[in-house]
């Protein structure tokens, strides 16, 4: 395969998830890595038995068969990446797990070479910003439509069970429950007792269901948290780059 032009990398990176100034860079980090060969094939003297060599676009480092946590085996695979597609996703994965420090042609700054290429080729594409529009929200869009659905889900079964509960608290609390019959003595307190037992199940239920609320708010409070973190030392990152 023919090595592919600077626009055809940058729609691949933008279709990847790469959007803004990390877009920019990432085109330029895949023409440092691989000049745009999808087919290259680097550091071969660098193979050990745990890791195989760079593979495409972006020189993504393969793990061998048996070899590698679960996260490198399903994007560090050395056939799979020499699809550009596949290779641009791969990295796109990597970046958001390690950042930009996984890429030597980043840290030593080969890239900062090609960043003039790599703006040109995403300011005259329609179909790349149009594509960068849609992942505007990225990762952080994805977890509120979650937490959003969840939160509706659990809003639908905490009213049938605060129904149920205001029911059996009456039906405990009635004294005609089986009429006044001397005779029924037993089955009433029979039935009063099924009664405060079921009470309690219920009661258990929301006191669940409140808890369940309650992680759900802290895992998206924690989540928030995280993204703000990681999109201000991207900023900060960016902001040495311009320095430089």
């Amino acid at each position: 395969m023919p090595a592919l032009t600077d626009q055809q990398i940058a729609q691949h990176a933008a279709n990847a998830g790469f959007s803004g100034d990390d877009l920019q860079i990432a085109v330029a980090v895949a023409l440092a890595e691989s000049k745009g060969d999808p087919a290259a094939i680097g550091d071969v003297s660098l193979q050990t038995e745990a890791f195989g060599p760079s593979v495409g676009l972006w020189q993504i480092r393969s793990v061998n068969p048996g070899h590698g946590n679960a996260f490198d085996r399903a994007h560090r695979n050395e056939a799979a990446n020499a699809d550009p597609a596949t290779n641009a996703r791969n990295a796109y994965a990597i970046f958001r797990e390690h950042g930009w420090g996984q890429w030597s042609t980043y840290t030593e700054g080969q890239y900062r070479r090609f960043m003039d290429r790599a703006r040109n080729a995403t300011s005259g594409g329609g179909a790349v910003r149009a594509r960068q529009a849609s992942n505007s929200s990225g990762f952080q869009g994805e977890i509120a439509k979650f937490f959003d659905a969840a939160a509706k889900l659990v809003e639908g079964t905490r009213k049938p069970l605060l129904n149920a509960s205001q029911a059996l608290s009456h039906g405990a609390a009635s004294q005609n429950a089986f009429g006044r019959v001397q005779a029924s003595a037993a089955a009433a307190g029979a039935h009063q007792a099924n009664i405060s037992s079921t009470c309690e199940s219920t009661r258990r239920a929301l006191a669940a269901d409140q808890k369940f609320r309650d992680d759900l708010d802290w895992a998206a409070r924690m989540i928030r948290q995280h993204d703000d973190r990681a999109a201000h030392a991207q900023q900060g990152q960016r902001t040495l780059i311009d320095q430089v």
